[in-house]
C-alpha cells in the first residue's frame, strides 16, 4: 500500500514518472539524505518514494526487496553469479524489472562510471544502416535463466532484442545471458546472423555520443525504464574502509509498455501496468501477479 499524507512527495514522484514513462525514460534526483547516522532510515526514506513510483519486486532468489549493490567477489564469467556483486565492468544490458532505483550511498575510490544509452536511438540507428540485422534482432534470441527458473520451467527463454507491441516499444539485451543459453542442449544454437547483429548493435553502442556516462556521487538516486534505456557501469576499485555501495530497487510501474507474449516466461505478466517481473526464490507465485497496479495500491 502507498502511504498517505505526503502530498507533496507524491507530486514529486508523479513527476518522476511522467520523465520515467516518457522522455527522457531516465532521472537523476541529487541530494538525497544519504549521510544520516541510522542506514536504517535511510532506507526507509528510499522504500517509501519507491512506494510512490511503483510496487517492488524481488530482486534475487534471496527474495530481496531492497537490494544492495557491492563488490562481494563475484565471478561474472560464471553462469550463476549476477555482475551486481562484483566490481567488474558491465557492459550494455537491462534487468529483468520495469524500472531500475539506485541510491549512490558510497562512490568506488577509482570507477564505476554509470553509462545509459537509449534503446530506441539504436534501433533507429539500426533500421538506417543495417535493416536485415535490425530484422534478426526483432526475432527471438535465447536467453541463459542462469538457474532463476522456477520447478518445472525451462532453463532458457526466447526473447526479441526489440519489439513493438501495440504501439509500446521495449527492448530486452543481456548478451551475456544469450551467450549463456547455449550452455543448454535444448537452446537453439546461435546463427552467424544473429551473431552478426549483437556485434552491430554493440558497435553502435560503443559510438561517441550514443552512450550518456555519469558518475554517481553519494545521495544521487538515478531511476531508469528498463525497456526504453540500456544501462552499463565501468570497473571500479575501492579503498580502505567501507567500499561502493548503490540501493537497488526493482519496481513494477503502472507506465510499464504492453510485452510481446515472449516475456511471459520471465516477468510472469505482459500486461502494460500490471505487476510483474522480479526473480523470485523457488515456489514463489508473488501476491497480485499480473494485476493492474492500480488496482494494489
Amino acid at each position: 500500500m502507498r502511504p498517505g499524507g505526503l502530498p507533496r512527495t507524491e507530486q514529486f514522484a508523479a513527476g518522476l514518472q511522467r520523465r520515467l514513462a516518457g522522455g527522457p525514460g531516465f532521472v537523476v534526483v541529487t541530494g538525497f539524505p544519504v549521510d544520516r547516522t541510522d542506514p536504517r532510515e535511510v532506507e526507509m526514506a528510499y522504500w517509501i518514494l519507491g512506494l510512490f513510483l511503483g510496487r517492488p519486486v524481488s530482486q534475487s532468489r534471496k527474495g530481496d526487496l531492497l537490494g544492495r549493490v557491492e563488490d562481494r567477489g563475484a565471478d561474472v564469467s560464471s553462469p550463476v553469479q549476477r555482475g551486481y556483486e562484483s566490481s567488474a565492468e558491465l557492459p550494455f544490458h537491462v534487468d529483468r524489472t520495469d524500472v531500475i532505483g539506485l541510491l549512490c550511498v558510497r562512490p568506488a575510490r577509482s570507477g564505476g562510471l554509470s553509462r545509459l544509452a537509449s534503446s530506441r536511438y539504436v534501433h533507429d540507428v539500426l533500421a538506417g544502416e543495417h535493416p536485415e540485422l535490425l530484422a534478426e534482432l526483432c526475432r527471438p534470441f535465447p536467453n541463459d535463466r542462469r538457474g532463476e527458473e522456477q520447478p518445472g520451467e525451462p532453463p532458457w527463454s526466447g526473447i526479441p532484442v526489440f519489439s513493438e507491441t501495440g504501439g509500446d516499444f521495449a527492448a530486452r539485451y543481456v548478451r551475456r545471458f544469450i551467450e549463456g543459453s547455449q550452455r543448454h542442449a535444448t537452446a537453439p544454437r546461435l546463427t552467424e546472423r544473429q551473431i552478426a547483429a549483437m556485434d552491430a548493435l554493440d558497435r553502435t553502442l560503443r559510438r561517441p555520443g550514443v552512450a550518456l556516462d555519469m558518475e554517481l556521487r553519494a545521495g544521487d538516486l538515478q531511476l531508469i525504464n528498463n525497456f526504453h534505456i540500456l544501462h552499463a557501469r565501468t570497473a571500479f576499485t575501492n579503498g580502505g574502509g567501507h567500499g561502493r555501495l548503490l540501493l537497488r530497487l526493482w519496481l513494477a510501474f503502472s507506465g510499464s509498455p504492453q510485452l510481446p507474449a515472449d516475456f511471459a516466461s520471465l516477468y510472469g505478466a505482459t500486461a502494460a501496468g500490471s505487476y510483474r517481473g522480479g526473480v523470485w526464490p523457488t515456489g514463489v507465485t508473488p501476491p497480485g501477479l499480473g494485476r493492474p497496479l492500480t488496482e494494489l495500491g
